[in-house]
């Protein structure tokens, strides 16, 4: 299991093929930054979306 991949939100394992990929727009200083993250599901993806949003 060297190659599973864990979801950027919960951190459970996800299945290979089964990841969901979501850009992650968040501020650093002054700045836009986006990163591509690979979460569980859609549900995931936008819980960290939100928790960046603050």
């Amino acid at each position: 299991m060297c190659n599973s991949k864990e979801c950027a939100y919960c951190r459970k394992p996800i299945e290979q093929g089964k990841e969901v990929k979501n850009e992650l727009i968040f501020i650093r200083g002054a700045q836009l930054a986006r990163e591509k993250r690979d979460y569980c599901s859609v549900r995931c993806a936008s819980y960290d979306q939100m928790a960046h949003e603050a």
